[in-house]
């Protein structure tokens, strides 16, 4: 437990180390993005780096020139100053850095790559008559799920009707109106994704109250309907 919290503490302060010192981006792989730097003059000159690596560069005595492997990924605006990358991957996630002498200081970009984001999945289980709904993402999505976000929607006021409680866990009794839908929302900085369940689905049978409440008229209709036949024919 003292591991995880300090894992915590430890990813807590590397953030707020990051979010001080870069403006943090997002994108999704596969996906562009453009760094836009803080400041924009009549540029004379252009440096991007990603890392400690030259990227791209630009000066009125030269034109555009990118370098490794990113030659044909990125597009350097010298109007601007914007750099566009195209179709990320995995390995752009990085710290990138735009100089020039026009500025005073240089713009700063910490860039988190996210993996495209699989619909949750809903299961739910009964025990001593009460139903636990969990919304979960496949393992298989195994980069930055600290970023991931849950919410539900659900007629239970526990959801407050919109996409307000965040948690794993949902639980109802069998007394709730098991017919409506649940429904949980997943979503990153980039995306998002929702699922939905009946409440009815997780009761065996669906021994629902209102099933029996159903079971209940349809009864007291026949009973009914018996009475009024042997009144009729006594009356014949």
């Amino acid at each position: 437990m003292a591991t995880g919290a300090l894992r915590l503490s430890s990813s807590v302060l590397l953030l707020g180390f990051i979010s001080c010192q870069s403006l943090l981006r997002y994108g999704s792989i596969g996906g562009n993005i453009t760094l836009s730097p803080s400041s924009t003059v009549n540029f004379t000159e252009i440096i991007w780096k990603k890392g400690k690596d030259k990227m791209t560069e630009w000066s009125t005595n030269l034109e555009v020139r990118t370098y490794s492997h990113f030659e044909g990924r990125v597009h350097l605006d010298p109007k601007s100053g914007n750099l566009t990358i195209f179709n990320l991957t995995s390995s752009d996630e990085d710290e990138y850095e735009m100089k020039s002498a026009d500025l005073t200081d240089s713009s700063k970009f910490h860039l988190t790559v996210l993996d495209p984001l699989p619909s949750p999945t809903l299961n739910c289980t009964l025990m001593n008559e009460v139903i636990y709904v969990i919304c979960e993402v496949p393992q298989s999505y195994g980069r930055h799920r600290e970023l991931l976000r849950y919410m539900w929607r659900c007629p239970s006021p526990q959801c407050k009707g919109s996409w307000e409680l965040e948690a794993l866990v949902l639980n109802f009794t069998k007394e709730d109106d098991l017919s409506r839908e649940v429904h949980c929302l997943v979503e990153n900085p980039e995306s998002n994704r929702t699922a939905s369940m009946v409440l009815s689905t997780c009761v065996p049978g669906g021994n629902s109250r209102h099933r029996y409440t159903l079971i209940g008229v349809l009864l007291v209709g026949a009973a009914c309907a018996i009475g009024f036949l042997n009144y009729a024919r006594r009356t014949e």
